[in-house]
């Protein structure tokens, strides 16, 4: 039996305001591919004690990313982060900037990091919620950019 070409079906965030993580989210990951693909919210409001639901992927048809409105929401510590493939150096460096212009904070700023390789181009954030979030783009350098 051989393993599925893409092993993690995908991975599912709790936040405490559904209408701030929206903006956060739909912002900071359109840079490295991924868009807003279901919202519980699109059709009509959800019912009375219903989780409010986004997710997040290249299509429909490969969502990625969900992310679930709990009031008492909160990340794990230390030594936890979600990474992103970025396709370029260039989305890494948009991926920082959205992150820090709708409410995240800089947590390592677009750059080589050297002690994971050559071409390890990595910018790290922490969004409104604490969960601590890395872009990476592992290809060689291109033209013009850091």
């Amino acid at each position: 039996m051989s393993a599925h070409p893409q092993p993690l079906g995908h991975m599912s965030l709790g936040v405490r305001d559904y209408t701030v993580s929206k903006a956060f989210y739909t912002a900071v990951l359109a840079p490295i591919g991924l868009r807003l693909v279901y919202d519980s919210e699109a059709e009509a409001p959800s019912p009375k004690g219903t989780t409010r639901t986004l997710g997040y992927g290249p299509d429909e048809n490969r969502e990625l990313l969900n992310i679930f409105e709990f009031k008492k929401a909160s990340p794990p510590g230390a030594g936890f982060h979600v990474a992103f493939n970025a396709p370029t150096r260039e989305s890494v460096i948009e991926f920082h900037a959205k992150a820090l212009e709708f409410g995240g904070k800089n947590n390592g700023a677009p750059g080589v990091r050297k002690h994971y390789g050559d071409n390890y181009f990595a910018a790290f954030v922490i969004c409104p919620d604490g969960w601590r979030l890395e872009a990476v783009c592992k290809t060689k350098k291109e033209e013009g950019v850091n």
